[in-house]
């Protein structure tokens, strides 16, 4: 039994031998030489904080070599040439600076900047009678070093936008995606310039990678690089990447695309032929020029472009009442017949964009809401004044409630909040307490604005400032202007120590001390001696008083000069020098062809244009004529209650 034993064991250990050895079963009698088998190391991660690395490739030994056995690693992009990696060595592994496989990539041809890619490597053995080469393995590889931009392309060479398709939107520009840095998002903007001028923003913050406009998006960007208007022209298109390690962005190589606009600027104002009345153009709407006009009586006119001089009929203007009873006219802007008008009030609506015309007869305006005496079932009346051409009436509003104008005893004639004319469009919301309330409505330009005044405001439009910095005259005193009756007095003083308001430039009618305001700001405060309020420190003040809520705040100002007419354009300004003499600020200035503001502390928050002669807050560009000027800018309303300039050419 042993003696079988023994046999079954050994019958055991050459089964086991021999399945053990199944599959190197050629190997085992074979002396053939074996290639090495190279380990792959998965993938190779090449980025800016990782560069300082090594990278090693490891493979086992040949085998079956004769006499001395030494590698050589290879490495291959695609279907290309096969690149030696390093030099040959006698050792199992290969260990190389990520700088120096960097600049080993960099020589192979087509592998992608700043990117990832796949890379073969392979390793061969050489001994005294040949080269035996593993089996290649695929590595990923991540190199991500110097940015590679954006590449733009347009969806058509040469773009014509369409006038009467403004919604229609279009996406003209998409690009391949930067490369920036790995694992970061990437975000995109894109400008447009025209003949090396300016570039103008077209979008930022963009995650994708195409730009898409509407038709009148495209227009009013094109135009505003200062391309032609209803022309083609050529801009270039930069598309800008950022990413957390880019911060200030790698932009694309500037794509040229011919696009032609339509018109785009329009003059500040169209008249009315042999009168005295003009439409101003929106605020809102660029191209529309609406307003109410009150005509003494009937009145033929035509629409002159004062920039042009052109003059504008209309040769389909059609009269008509509507279902509901108003006297409306339609028409298309640009014939040669006048517009004919009976005397009356009439809210005129012409967009010189679209070349279309409306005027509607205004019989009648009123309020009418859940805020109103009447709620949403009677109106109350507005009274108008054709000399400020405005709309009001006292009443007593009722908090949280709400209201709105509305022309004609009518839905279709309704100004809603973002004060048009629009039915359904959104209510005013009425949230002061409820009480006693002047409502102004004024008509005077689009959009139109409704005011809620305290019937507790003063009437006063000027208060005048006398103090240590005048002699303390009020007769002489500067002055500070409320533009909408609502208590709130704003203009410009040199201070320097003690003031008061008074009322008119007299002591007697009454006056606004420290008594009268309750929080100051910018040095202000009570004198120490007295009723006045102080101003420590000497210098040129923008003054707000807001008597109605006990606030008074100084805003110590510098003034200069910025334009497009100035030596550094609209980038910075030509600083002004105070002349205490004078009581203005100066400056001497060689100008160009253009347009200029004045405004205070190198930021717009307080600035001043308009006409030379009366200049307002945020008033319009002043155009003016090359030559070199002596330029005094008086902001302090004196005698003439009026800022204003002079520009004496040398």
């Amino acid at each position: 039994m042993i003696k079988y034993l023994k046999y079954m064991f050994v019958v055991a250990i050459v089964m086991i031998a021999v399945t053990g050895c199944q599959e190197d079963w050629e190997d085992t009698f074979s002396k053939e030489p074996t290639a090495p088998e190279l380990v792959n190391n998965g993938m190779i991660l090449m980025t800016k904080n990782t560069m300082s690395e090594s990278i090693t490739w490891a493979w086992s030994a040949a085998r079956f070599m004769q006499g001395e056995v030494s590698y050589a690693l290879y490495t291959q992009y695609g279907t290309g040439a096969a690149v030696q990696v390093g030099t040959a060595t006698k050792d199992l592994s290969l260990t190389m600076t990520k700088t120096d496989f960097h600049t080993l990539l960099e020589g192979i041809s087509g592998i992608p900047e700043n990117n990832s890619f796949d890379l073969a490597f392979y390793v061969v053995a050489s001994d005294a009678n040949g080269k035996y080469e593993s089996a290649k393995q695929t590595m990923k590889v991540y190199a991500y070093g110097d940015a590679v931009s954006a590449v733009v392309a347009a969806s058509v060479p040469e773009l014509v936008l369409d006038i009467n398709d403004p919604a229609g939107e279009v996406q003209l520009l998409s690009w391949e995606a930067a490369r920036l840095t790995y694992n970061e998002a990437v975000t995109y903007a894109v400008s447009v310039s025209y003949d090396g001028g300016e570039a103008i923003e077209v979008a930022k913050d963009l995650t994708g990678t195409t730009c898409t406009k509407t038709v009148d998006e495209w227009n009013e960007l094109i135009v505003a690089t200062g391309a032609p208007e209803a022309k083609p022209a050529e801009v270039q298109f930069t598309v800008t990447a950022y990413s957390e390690t880019y911060p200030d962005g790698v932009p694309s190589a500037p794509l040229a695309v011919t696009v032609t606009t339509y018109k785009a600027t329009y003059p500040a104002y169209i008249q009315l032929t042999g009168t005295d009345k003009k439409l101003p153009q929106s605020t809102l709407t660029k191209g529309l020029f609406e307003c109410f006009v009150n005509l003494a009586s009937d009145t033929n006119f035509k629409l002159l472009d004062p920039d042009s001089a052109a003059e504008l009929g209309s040769d389909d203007a059609e009269a008509t009442t509507d279902d509901k009873g108003n006297k409306v006219i339609n028409g298309t802007i640009g014939g040669n017949t006048a517009i004919s008008l009976s005397a009356g009030t009439y809210r005129i609506s012409a967009s010189m964009k679209f070349n279309t015309l409306q005027i509607v007869k205004v019989e009648s305006l009123g309020l009418i809401g859940s805020a109103t005496v009447g709620g949403w079932d009677k109106e109350t009346p507005l009274e108008y004044d054709g000399v400020a051409n405005t709309y009001s009436v006292v009443t007593t509003l009722t908090k949280d409630g709400e209201y709105k104008p509305r022309a004609n005893d009518n839905w279709g004639y309704a100004i809603d909040a973002d004060g048009i004319f629009k039915d359904g469009g959104d209510n005013f919301k009425f949230e002061g307490e409820t009480g006693e309330y002047k409502v102004v409505v004024d008509v005077n330009k689009h959009p139109f604005a409704v005011k809620v005044l305290s019937t507790a405001f003063p009437t006063e439009e000027f208060i005048y400032i006398p103090g240590n910095h005048q002699g303390w005259s009020p007769e002489a005193a500067q002055a500070l202007r409320t533009s909408d009756f609502d208590g709130v007095y704003k203009g410009f003083s040199y201070l320097n120590g003690d003031f008061k308001f008074t009322k008119q430039r007299a002591w007697g009618p009454g006056e606004y001390n420290s008594s009268h305001f309750s929080t100051y700001e910018g040095g202000l405060a009570p004198s120490t001696d007295g009723s006045n309020i102080n101003m420590p420190t000497a210098g040129f003040y923008y003054i707000v008083a807001d008597v109605m809520n006990a606030k008074l705040t100084a805003t110590a100002t510098t003034w200069g000069i910025i334009g497009d007419a100035t030596a550094d354009g609209w980038n910075s300004d030509q600083n002004m020098t105070w002349n205490s003499d004078k009581k203005c600020w100066t400056a001497t200035l060689t100008l160009t062809d253009g347009t200029m503001k004045f405004r205070a502390n190198g930021g717009w928050d307080i600035n001043v244009g308009g006409k030379i002669d009366d200049l307002s807050f945020g008033g319009d560009n002043m155009t003016v004529q090359a030559g070199t000027y002596d330029i005094e800018l008086y902001l302090e309303r004196t005698a003439s209650d009026a800022m204003y300039c002079t520009m004496t050419k040398k």
